[in-house]
C-alpha cells in the first residue's frame, strides 16, 4: 500500500499516464519473469502480466517530486504481484492484494 505521504502521487494523472505508457513500453509482461525465462528458470507459459510498475530507487518524501526518480522509465520496472511481493515482503505476511487495475487492496 502506498505510504500516506505518497498517496497524492499515485492518484496523480502524471503517474497514471506514466504507468500506462510503461506497461506498453515493457510489453505487458513481468520483466523479472522474462529474465527467468531467458535463464531457463521459468517457462514461457508461466510468464505473468505486469501488475505493478515498481520504482527501482524507492520513492521517499525527499525524491517524490523529482521526475527523474518518480516518472522516469529508467527508474521503473514492470513486475507481477509475485515478484513485487518477493521484493517488498521477504519474510513478512501478506497485508494486501492488487485489484485488476494494479491498485493495492487491503486484506
Amino acid at each position: 500500500m502506498a505510504k500516506d505521504w505518497a498517496e497524492w502521487f499515485y492518484q496523480s494523472q502524471a503517474w497514471k499516464n506514466t504507468r500506462a505508457a510503461y506497461i506498453v513500453y515493457a510489453g505487458g509482461y513481468c520483466e523479472r519473469c522474462r529474465r527467468e525465462v531467458e535463464r531457463g528458470k521459468r517457462s514461457l507459459a508461466d510468464m505473468k502480466p505486469i501488475k505493478i510498475v515498481h520504482h527501482k530507487i524507492y520513492l521517499t518524501p525527499e525524491n517524490i517530486n523529482d521526475p527523474t526518480v518518480s516518472l522516469s522509465f529508467d527508474n521503473l520496472e514492470g513486475v507481477c504481484e509475485e515478484h513485487h511481493n518477493r521484493e517488498h515482503k521477504a519474510g513478512k505476511g501478506k497485508r494486501y492484494r492488487f485489484d485488476e487495475r494494479g491498485q493495492p487492496v487491503p486484506l
